[in-house]
């Protein structure tokens, strides 16, 4: 439970304080007659001591109801906040290397992870392309069973080849249902397209035309130009997939860059809702004043019949 306006509950224990200060002094000043007959019982009877803690009681229901109690709950973001995010991930053959320990897929999946736990209030979906891409989890805030995907991500999935264009046309189209303004592709690739029907750079300017600067691509370029087989990253490629959409290339060489890397994106899309998460809060504060209410009406009932007994 939350409190508005928390110093209003200083408020009973200052007038429980002022009222037997005042009280002592009082009863010290001055004497009660009851004529012939003494009313010991009076003061001590159950309904007196029952009808003071119900009259208590309701002042301090009273100054709680003051305070302002509220009560809050998680709720998920709204269609048209935060961010949607989709990673699209390369799981061609080459992605065996072990120049990144303990190879490049591997490598990538746990900067990808890390990335995911950073971000707890944003849609991230997950993409896996090789010859052929495959859409693996559209943008959602499960994000345990998206790091499920993620680690059964594999080589041998799909057929191999590389397909960075068919990727990225699919991984766009996973924003088909999005209603946030703000869409970021994470495009991840260590080779050359060698599998895809439409040029890549045809299909980021198809992209951009569609998406426009709602969706912006980040493009990451593991491994050196030159590899075993002779093909090497396309990093001019990547470059300008990135630049048509409003992104950037990132050039990384070890698994300690590729953490920078999603660093460096988490600073460039900063989530605009809170880590903490999102809370409703309900003024709940009519309960104790209703309550409070009846507690002073109930003491008032009780001592007007106590004392209407002893006048009888």
């Amino acid at each position: 439970m939350n409190f508005q306006f928390l110093p209003a509950l200083l408020g009973f224990p200052m007038v429980l304080i002022i009222l037997q200060f005042f009280s002592r002094k009082i009863k010290s000043r001055s004497q009660t007659y009851t004529g012939p007959f003494s009313f010991p019982c009076v003061n001590s009877s159950p309904g007196n001591r029952i009808s003071s803690l119900l009259q208590w009681g309701g002042f301090a229901l009273l100054f709680i109801a003051l305070a302002r109690p509220q009560h809050g709950f998680e709720r998920l973001p709204e269609a048209g906040e935060g961010v949607d995010i989709i990673i699209t991930l390369d799981v061609s053959g080459s992605m065996t290397q072990s120049d990144y320990y303990p190879s490049r897929l591997a490598a990538a999946k746990k900067a990808a992870l890390t990335f995911i736990n950073g971000r707890p209030n944003d849609r991230i979906g997950l993409v896996i392309y090789a010859e052929q891409p495959r859409g693996i989890c559209p943008p959602t805030f499960d994000h345990s069973t998206l790091e499920r995907f993620i680690q059964n991500a594999s080589i041998g999935t799909l057929q191999d080849g590389t397909a960075i264009g068919a990727g990225l046309a699919v991984a766009a189209r996973g924003f088909d249902y999005s209603q946030t303004s703000r869409r970021v592709i994470v495009l991840i690739s260590d080779g050359e397209d060698t599998s895809s029907r439409v040029d890549p750079i045809t299909v980021a300017k198809a992209v951009n035309t569609i998406h426009g600067d709602s969706l912006r691509v980040y493009t990451v370029a593991i491994g050196t130009p030159s590899s075993e087989e002779g093909l090497g990253v396309d990093r001019e490629t990547l470059s300008e997939i990135a630049r048509l959409n409003g992104g950037r290339l990132f050039s990384v060489e070890s698994p300690q860059e590729l953490d920078e890397v999603y660093c460096a994106i988490d600073s460039l899309e900063a989530s605009t809702l809170p880590p903490e998460g999102l809370f409703v809060y309900r003024d709940s504060y009519m309960q104790f004043l209703v309550w409070g209410l009846i507690f002073l009406s109930v003491s008032s009932v009780l001592k007007w019949r106590v004392f209407k007994i002893v006048g009888d």
